[in-house]
C-alpha cells in the first residue's frame, strides 16, 4: 500500500516537472495593432484568456509570447484582437509544440489570414 502511494506521488512530481511553458516570436505583419491573443484547441472555439501583456504590438513589431504549460496543446487555432476595435482574426491549425516564430498577415477586406512560421 505504502509502495503504491510512493509510486503515485513520484508520477505526479515527474509529470509536473515535465510541464513547461513554451515561447515563440509573434511578428505583426498585419496593418493593425494587435492587443489580444487567445488560443483554442483546433476547431473547438473554446478560447483562452488573453495571453498578451501590454503594450500593443504595432504593425512591423515582434514580441516573444509565452504560452503557460497549463494552456498548452499542440494543435491550436490562434485568435488575434486588434486595438482599433474591429473583429478579431483567426489563424487555424498551428502546432505550438514546434513553433518558434509566427509571422501573421491579414487582409481585413477579404478576411484572408495567412502566416509564415518556423518550427
Amino acid at each position: 500500500m505504502l509502495r503504491t502511494i510512493a509510486v503515485a506521488m513520484l508520477s505526479l512530481i515527474a509529470g509536473s516537472a515535465l510541464a513547461v511553458d513554451t515561447t515563440f516570436l509573434l511578428v505583426n505583419s498585419t496593418s493593425y495593432p494587435i492587443s489580444e491573443m487567445s488560443i483554442s484547441q483546433h476547431d473547438m472555439s473554446m478560447w483562452s484568456p488573453n495571453l498578451l501583456r501590454g503594450p500593443i504590438i504595432k504593425p512591423g513589431e515582434a514580441r516573444q509570447v509565452v504560452i503557460p504549460a497549463s494552456q498548452l496543446v499542440c494543435q491550436v487555432d490562434i485568435k488575434l484582437g486588434f486595438s482599433d476595435g474591429t473583429p478579431p482574426a483567426i489563424w487555424q491549425y498551428l502546432n505550438l509544440c514546434n513553433l518558434r516564430k509566427l509571422q501573421v498577415f491579414y487582409d481585413r477586406y477579404s478576411g484572408v489570414t495567412t502566416a509564415r512560421y518556423n518550427e
